[in-house]
């Protein structure tokens, strides 16, 4: 299912839409708060948030005074992550930019001072295009530029429990999820259904396959394009590791 490119169909539909609700204004803003803190931004850092969907992460940023670049797939969430710049940078106005691409294939070279992949953004492709991914970022930052990789599906806590079903009741619908691991593939394949409340009909049905990796093979794979100084911690949403860019100082 990977090998076909699942998210390029995923985000679309009733589902895009109560992903849309998943996360309130408050939830963004202190992950925004968090991230900031654990990437150590100075005021006026250029930050590029890759992929950023609605723009949720990536304004809060922008209203803390960073200068921020957003990057994703979906034309729908670069739409609504641009529309919402224009609203809610009111007079003052905020400076953040979205654009649409491949996360795999970033066009900046050098230029942020820190970048950031949250959300279960992590693990969409095979190995070769997940690695393709954090060398892309590897490449946008400038040297001593951090990146926060925050993964929620680490080996250690996706596999703990192997009770992978789960619901969320997002205003008139309920999203439920439920999946399996493949062994051989090392993949978290999930399947997610949307209904209605008021008729309990189902509304569309997705599905979504997910590289599972340890602690160690993560940081391995940061360190095999060039990150140094690589530390992972828990966080609410499960692991996040912060990868420093190596200086021309650092041996």
């Amino acid at each position: 299912m990977a090998a076909r490119g699942w998210w390029s169909e995923f985000f679309t539909g009733p589902t895009l839409e109560l992903w849309k609700r998943a996360h309130t204004r408050d939830e963004s803003r202190g992950e925004a708060a968090e991230l900031a803190r654990a990437l150590a931004l100075a005021p006026g850092a250029r930050v590029l948030d890759v992929p950023c969907g609605d723009g949720r992460i990536a304004l809060e940023l922008a209203l803390r005074g960073f200068r921020v670049s957003g990057l994703d797939a979906c034309a729908s969430y670069v739409e609504d992550a641009r529309r919402a710049a224009l609203e809610r940078g009111g007079e003052r106005g905020i400076e953040a930019e979205f654009v649409q691409g491949d996360m795999r294939a970033l066009a900046w070279r050098g230029d942020f001072d820190a970048a950031l992949c949250v959300g279960n953004s992590f693990g969409y492709f095979d190995d070769e295009g997940n690695r393709e991914f954090l060398a892309a970022v590897h490449a946008a930052l400038r040297p001593g530029g951090r990146f926060a990789l925050s993964y929620p599906l680490v080996a250690e806590l996706a596999l703990a429990t192997r009770a992978w079903r789960d619901w969320h009741r997002l205003g008139d619908a309920v999203l439920l999820s439920e999946s399996w691991y493949d062994e051989r593939r090392g993949r978290l394949e999930t399947t997610y259904t949307a209904l209605d409340l008021a008729t309990r009909a189902p509304l569309e049905e997705k599905h979504a396959s997910y590289r599972v990796y340890t602690r160690a093979e993560t940081e391995a794979l940061l360190a095999s394009v060039g990150f140094g100084r690589i530390e992972g911690a828990p966080d609410e949403g499960g692991w996040l590791v912060v990868a420093t860019k190596a200086t021309i100082h650092d041996p």
